[in-house]
């Protein structure tokens, strides 16, 4: 974060969703330099890539469960495996409100679950308020 802005791989298919949680930093007064992946093959090959010592490497991924081509819980493995990527944080985002997806994504290494409400207004709230809470614990 050296200029004050917080570097956000989010690896996401539906690109309104993208846009809403573009909207929902932008509401919270969070600065953002974005990298956007809309599969779990081409976000493991970009988790993949960081290689230690980089400049560019992301302060937090956001994850959605439900990806086409390959899985979320891949992503999340190949993410702690890599050492280059030890301080980023892990949230899972996604509209499942399944006790047991939510269970699985901590268990598999996400630092938080964060859910999708589908009205606007509880959108931005929910999902740029838990973004808020995860870097400042983090």
């Amino acid at each position: 974060m050296r200029d004050g802005s917080v570097h956000i791989l989010i690896i996401e298919d539906n690109a309104g969703d993208v846009r809403l949680v573009q909207e929902a930093l932008r509401t919270h007064g969070i600065r953002y330099k974005m990298t956007h992946c809309e599969t779990a093959a081409s976000g493991l090959q970009k988790v993949n890539s960081y290689a230690e010592g980089s400049q560019d490497l992301p302060h937090l991924m956001l994850l959605d469960f439900n990806l086409p081509a390959g899985e979320a819980r891949d992503v999340l493995a190949a993410a702690l495996r890599n050492r280059a990527l030890d301080g980023m944080r892990k949230a899972i985002v996604t509209s499942s409100v399944a006790p047991k997806d939510r269970e699985q994504a901590l268990q598999c290494g996400a630092d938080c679950f964060i859910f999708k409400p589908a009205e606007l207004d509880a959108f931005l709230t929910e999902v740029g308020g838990s973004i808020v809470r995860l870097m400042n614990n983090g």
